[in-house]
C-alpha cells in the first residue's frame, strides 16, 4: 500500500459500528479499498491475452468503461472475481488481496511468447470506495463526474470513478494518494462518514454481488455465483479458459446451484465455505460465499443453494437460514 495513503487512512476515525445505509447525507460512508489488490498488465498483447482469459469480451471496453469478470480454471471453476479498468494504456486488475499471489504465479504461465507483461501495481494507485443513497450528490459537490450506469468510468485529472453494482449507489475511486486524500477530506466536510472494511463488504453482499475467497476458490462455475445476471459473462466472444464447460452448462442448462441473498441470526461465526443444511435431516444443500453482520447483528449472507431445496428449511451453527430472494438479478 502507498505509504502516504495508508498514514493518512491509520489517521481516520473510523466507524465501530455498522451503520444502515440509508439516503441521509450523514450515512453515505467512505471505506478505504486497499484490501483490494491491483495487477497491471501491459504491452502490445495485453487485450488479445486477457481476451483468452477472462469470461469477459475485454475488446469491447475502454477508458470509460470498467468490467466485472471472473478468471477460471480449465474446468470452469472460478478461481477469481475480478475488475478490469483501463488508465494511461495499462489494463488494471482489481483483485482480493488474499488471491494476489496465486493468480499472478498462474496467469504468468499463459503469458509464453505474448507481448505482454503483469506486475504487481497496487502501491501506484490509493483507492477507496463511496456508498450511500447521497453518494451522487456529494460527489457531484466536490465537482466530480459521476458515472450514471454500471460499470461506467467517469475522471477528473488523475481520479478515476467506477460505478459499481448495486440498487445503493456503490463508486470505487482510484488516483493518486494526494488526490484522493484532498477528495476524502471534502466528502467527510460535507457529512461522509469513515467505514471499516466490514461495512463496505456488507454493502456488496447487500448489492448482490459475490467474493470469491481462498476457501471458496475454484468451488463454483461462473453461473453458479450469478455472473450472468451480473454481465460478467459473455458467450459469443470466443475461446477463454473454462469456456467450453461454462457455455455447455448455459446452453444445456445444466447448473442446478444458483447463488442467493439469505440471513441468520446464528451467534457463532459464519465463514467462507461453511455448509448448510437442512433443518428436517442435516442434508449438506448450500455452500457460503459470503457473510457479514449487519447492525442489527445479523448475519447477511451470500450462498449457493441446490436449486431443489430453495423451499426448505435451512439452517447454520443450529440458527435457521431465510432467504431474501428467490435467485438475484442485476440492478
Amino acid at each position: 500500500m502507498n505509504q502516504n495513503w495508508q498514514n493518512f487512512i491509520q489517521s481516520q476515525p473510523v466507524l465501530a459500528a455498522q451503520p444502515k445505509l440509508s439516503t441521509d447525507t450523514q450515512h453515505v460512508l467512505l471505506a478505504d479499498l486497499s484490501h483490494e489488490r491491483l495487477i497491471a498488465v501491459t504491452g502490445d498483447d495485453a487485450r488479445t491475452f486477457l481476451q483468452g482469459q477472462l469470461s469477459t469480451d475485454v475488446h469491447a471496453f475502454d477508458a470509460a468503461t470498467s468490467q466485472f469478470s471472473s478468471w477460471n480454471n480449465a474446468k470452469g471453476r472460478v478461481v477469481t472475481l475480478l475488475r478490469i479498468f483501463e488508465r494511461d494504456a495499462v489494463i488494471y486488475i482489481s483483485l482480493p488481496s488474499e488471491l494476489l499471489a496465486t493468480v499472478l504465479k498462474r496467469l504468468r504461465l499463459y503469458v509464453l511468447r505474448s507481448k505482454v507483461a503483469l506486475a504487481d501495481a497496487s502501491d501506484s494507485l490509493a483507492r477507496f470506495g463511496v456508498m450511500g443513497g447521497a453518494a451522487p450528490a456529494l460527489l457531484q459537490t466536490c465537482k466530480l463526474p459521476v458515472p450514471q450506469t454500471i460499470n461506467a468510468v467517469t475522471q477528473d485529472g488523475s481520479v478515476q470513478i467506477i460505478r459499481l453494482h448495486g440498487t445503493e449507489p456503490r463508486f470505487a475511486l482510484y488516483g493518486l494518494a494526494d488526490n484522493l486524500m484532498t477528495i476524502w477530506e471534502k466528502l467527510m466536510a460535507l457529512g461522509a462518514k469513515p467505514a471499516p472494511t466490514e461495512a463496505w463488504e456488507l454493502g456488496r453482499i447487500l448489492a448482490g454481488v459475490p467474493k470469491v475467497h481462498p476457501e471458496t476458490s475454484e468451488h463454483f462455475v461462473a453461473q453458479m455465483l450469478g455472473l450472468e445476471e451480473l454481465g460478467a459473462i459473455h458467450f459469443k466472444k470466443g475461446c477463454y479458459l473454462g469456456q467450453e464447460v461454462i457455455a455447455r452448462a448455459h446452453y444445456r442448462g445444466a447448473v442446478k446451484r444458483h447463488l442467493h441473498r439469505a440471513q441468520c441470526g446464528s451467534s457463532a461465526s459464519i465463514v467462507p465455505g461453511a455448509i448448510i443444511n437442512t433443518r428436517d435431516n442435516g442434508q449438506a444443500v448450500a455452500e457460503v460465499v459470503d457473510a457479514s453482520r449487519d447492525a442489527n447483528k445479523l448475519w447477511q449472507l451470500l450462498i449457493v443453494l441446490q436449486d431443489e431445496f430453495v423451499n426448505m428449511a435451512l439452517q447454520i451453527n443450529g440458527a435457521a437460514v431465510s432467504l431474501l430472494q428467490s435467485k438475484l438479478r442485476s440492478p
